[in-house]
């Protein structure tokens, strides 16, 4: 992953989610469509997951002009029970349909408990945990998870079948920060080498292998990533797609569309999120104070050589987060001159 360092620019978030919505707008967007994309990726930005940023603004304004994104998606709910719905994202960003089935799948989650809520006919969802975040923090637990286009060899395979094929769970923590898994199924998230080769940087050797199937530090020499913790990343990454894509009837393995793969073209992609009702299994404030109890468990136990504190899942992202609210969201020279680029095309001051 690309490190920031003290020389680049620094952009308060309130003015990059400002210019970030003002290019999605002037792509062809609506306003609300536009301030919803906005907000998924200058809160990743926020969060120190950067792959997900505004590194992606370019990306997805290119699908906007050459068709592949619908900038004016009608979305429907069908139901398939108490507990269960499928939104159909009618081409639009994936943002847009997967915040919408989460609310779907809280709201639904209220009378049932929980619920379960498929995504189908939609284009890339930005960062799995901003649709877990959302649920947390109104006190469900939130699951979220989303195949993408073949990068990652199955274990034992020379090629790529699978996406990264990221999961995620949001835990609410009273007045704390969600605690929060977010992972690729492989060794690292595909927007980390996109990033790399953004700011012309190396990747370590573990992350992809070349044409030949040799490991490779040239980000732009990656054929297929690894999975994660060989055939536990794989098998992990299989049942994710054949949530989103054999469930769905999507497309799923090496049918699925990449983000890159045709601009012009629909990628038609299948997310899944689930919402439970904490309280549909014990009171609210029980559920966080014991979960506080582990908390204060784990950050008890002694550390290891050279190891100053441990951290829950979620953590440092949301330490990343304070940080950049006060200090601004750091933005290298490639991203920013991409940026720069975009302000220039759709008349958007950075």
């Amino acid at each position: 992953m690309t490190n920031h360092t003290d020389d680049d620019a620094r952009i308060d978030h309130e003015r990059l989610r400002t210019f970030t919505t003002d290019v999605f707008r002037r792509a062809g967007l609506s306003a609300t469509h536009a301030a919803t994309v906005a907000e998924t990726v200058v809160d990743a930005n926020l969060r120190g997951i950067d792959t997900h940023g505004v590194v992606r603004l370019e990306p997805y304004v290119e699908q906007l002009e050459a068709g592949g994104t619908n900038p004016s998606p009608e979305l429907t709910v069908s139901s398939r029970g108490a507990g269960a719905a499928v939104v159909d994202g009618d081409g639009g960003p994936g943002q847009v349909a997967t915040l919408t089935a989460m609310r779907e799948a809280i709201d639904r989650a209220e009378d049932a408990g929980s619920a379960f809520v498929g995504v189908e006919n939609s284009g890339h969802f930005g960062t799995a945990s901003y649709y877990t975040n959302y649920a947390a923090e109104r006190g469900y637990i939130g699951i979220s998870m989303t195949h993408a286009g073949p990068s990652v060899t199955p274990t034992g395979a020379a090629d790529p079948y699978f996406g990264t094929n990221p999961i995620s769970f949001g835990l609410p923590n009273g007045d704390g920060f969600p605690v929060t898994l977010d992972m690729a199924t492989s060794v690292t998230a595909e927007g980390n080498v996109i990033l790399a080769a953004e700011e012309g940087d190396e990747i370590p050797a573990e992350w992809g292998v070349d044409e030949a199937g040799n490991p490779t530090t040239d980000p732009e020499s990656v054929h297929a990533l690894r999975p994660m913790g060989g055939p536990k990343g794989y098998g992990l990454a299989l049942v994710i797609d054949a949530f989103c894509g054999v469930l769905l009837d999507t497309a799923f393995g090496d049918d699925v569309s990449g983000m890159y793969d045709d601009t012009s073209a629909p990628q038609q992609l299948g997310h899944f999120v689930a919402a439970l009702d904490v309280e549909a299994f014990t009171e609210l404030d029980r559920f966080t104070d014991r979960l506080r109890r582990m908390r204060d468990g784990i950050k008890d136990l002694r550390t290891a050589p050279d190891v100053d504190e441990v951290l829950l899942p979620g953590e440092p992202e949301a330490r990343t987060r304070e940080r950049r609210l006060a200090g601004g969201v750091p933005v290298g020279d490639g991203t920013l001159g991409t940026l720069r680029e975009l302000g220039d095309e759709y008349g958007v001051e950075l």
